[in-house]
């Protein structure tokens, strides 16, 4: 083999391993050394097919690294909860794993731990009570923040791309659910608290973050479900 087709199939591997996007296709079939969306896929199954640990090798297993998760000197930025707890899943994807804690994105290599990149947000106040992680869309990835936006991340550099409110603040609105991706939609819910609102599931843009439709979970007057409440304020609150 020349050195040329060498350097040319070193690429190639190198592309498939570690470049590849993420795409729909992806979530519907995910490979077994990956972990694309919140759940594992669609079914929310919550299952891995892979199985070279099982009941007669599991107690073999030992430490292979562990990553610290810190936000560097900074003090935790508002809300009543301070510090950082890693409440979601990891995102697996080309051998990166992507996971979260309120204001922060973490990338990291997943044979050795090594940092790849971290964004922290700055926050203006919410309910930091957990992240429940991210959603990955083509080169793009997607965080919710308690300041209620729907953050844009570049996948490669964690560099921003944009930022869109979602929810109000004011309100007492939190946001802390993992997006979920489905075709052309950044699935993405926030949930009301002390103010008892209903909260609801919004259809993003993968591209410019615009909303496509919105779903409220409590129906209103009239509408489908709204017969099952007992009164109008019941379905308000």
């Amino acid at each position: 083999m020349s050195m040329r087709t060498a350097l040319i199939s070193s690429l190639v591997l190198c592309a498939a391993a570690y470049c590849q996007e993420s795409n729909p296709s992806l979530l519907l079939h995910p490979t077994k050394d990956s972990w694309p969306t919140y759940n594992g896929d669609y079914s929310g199954r919550r299952y891995s097919t892979l199985d070279r640990i099982n009941d007669s090798n599991v107690n073999q297993m030992s430490l292979a690294w562990v990553f610290r998760a810190t936000e560097g000197n900074a003090p935790a930025q508002g809300g009543p909860f301070g510090g950082i707890t890693i409440k979601g899943t990891p995102i697996l994807l080309n051998g990166v794993l992507y996971f979260t804690a309120p204001d922060h994105v973490w990338a990291a290599d997943a044979r050795n731990g090594k940092l790849l990149w971290q964004f922290t947000w700055k926050s203006k106040g919410g309910i930091h009570i957990g992240n429940r992680g991210v959603g990955i869309y083509g080169n793009w990835l997607y965080f919710e923040t308690p300041d209620c936006n729907l953050v844009s991340l570049n996948l490669k550099d964690g560099k921003e791309r944009w930022h869109k409110s979602i929810c109000d603040l004011d309100q007492q609105y939190y946001a802390s659910s993992a997006p979920v991706i489905v075709k052309n939609h950044v699935l993405a819910g926030v949930s009301g608290d002390d103010l008892d609102i209903p909260g609801y599931l919004d259809a993003r843009d993968p591209e410019t973050g615009d909303l496509q439709w919105r779903f409220v979970t409590a129906p209103k007057k009239g509408e489908p479900g709204s017969e099952t409440w007992p009164n109008v304020e019941a379905m308000e609150h």
